[in-house]
């Protein structure tokens, strides 16, 4: 089945412009280390809310993602909401083509930034000095299969902690869509976005990584990317500045106990 990159027309501003697949219905998690964080019989995977911490703390985090995430970059470039933070984001990333790209591979981040460089994922974090990673990564492929894409990220995590043993892990869940794109069809859809996310939740539980439910932030009632934080119309998927704002709030207030 061929599968295409749903962000592939998006500009390199990286807020708006675009073209591809996408649907309905999505929900949230998050994650807490050695299971220290979570509630009674409610969400005991994901990071729960707290004081919000410095931006500071953002110093020595690395940030992996496509272009939903590229708007976040961009927005902490111009805001500074998550510090120093170091973005390793790219048109049509995805967890399984990061792993099959070589480095020089224009498909790669660029890193460090204006140098022309484009390293392996893993190799560049290692550059970078990162203690912390963020994951957000799948709708460029959740199409071609929950199980098989969620085991890609699974082995793109491990070659990452293999370059920068003790690294923090986590996973962002994927943001849904919004009720109206026309990119959703039977295989990239709202419904299926919650699938890779329930089974990413899965996962950090039993690896021990942490799951940050990003998502929820940006949500709407029925599941979908709320409107007023859409940057793109052909899309539906991509942020504008109201909801990377939302975003980067979401991840002051969420972060791991264990980690400050």
């Amino acid at each position: 089945m061929a599968v295409g990159f749903v962000d592939d027309a998006l500009d390199e501003g990286g807020v708006v412009h675009v073209a591809a697949e996408h649907g309905k219905q999505h929900g949230h998690c998050q994650h807490g280390q050695d299971g220290q964080n979570g509630e009674a019989a409610a969400d005991t995977v994901s990071v729960p809310e707290s004081a919000p911490v410095d931006a500071g703390w953002f110093d020595d985090a690395a940030f992996v993602g496509d272009s939903v995430s590229v708007t976040l970059a961009n927005y902490n470039s111009s805001y500074g909401t998550l510090g120093k933070a170091k973005f390793f984001c790219s048109v049509s990333l995805s967890q399984t083509n990061a792993l099959s790209y070589q480095a020089g591979n224009e498909r790669l981040p660029e890193y460090p930034a204006g140098s022309g460089q484009h390293p392996r994922i893993e190799d560049g974090i290692a550059a970078s000095g990162a203690k912390k990673v963020y994951l957000m990564l799948g709708m460029n492929c959740i199409a071609s299969g929950v199980d098989r894409v969620s085991q890609d990220l699974v082995t793109l995590v491990s070659k990452i902690q293999e370059k920068s043993p003790g690294i923090a892990v986590l996973i962002e869940s994927v943001t849904p869509m919004t009720a109206d794109s026309p990119r959703a069809d039977g295989s990239l859809n709202n419904f299926t976005i919650q699938e890779f996310n329930e089974k990413m939740k899965a996962i950090c539980q039993e690896k021990q990584w942490y799951y940050v439910n990003v998502a929820e932030a940006v949500t709407g009632d029925a599941g979908a990317l709320k409107a007023e934080y859409s940057g793109d119309k052909a899309m539906g998927i991509h942020f504008n500045y109201d909801g990377a704002a939302a975003w980067a709030n979401y991840l002051l207030t969420h972060v791991p106990e264990a980690l400050k």
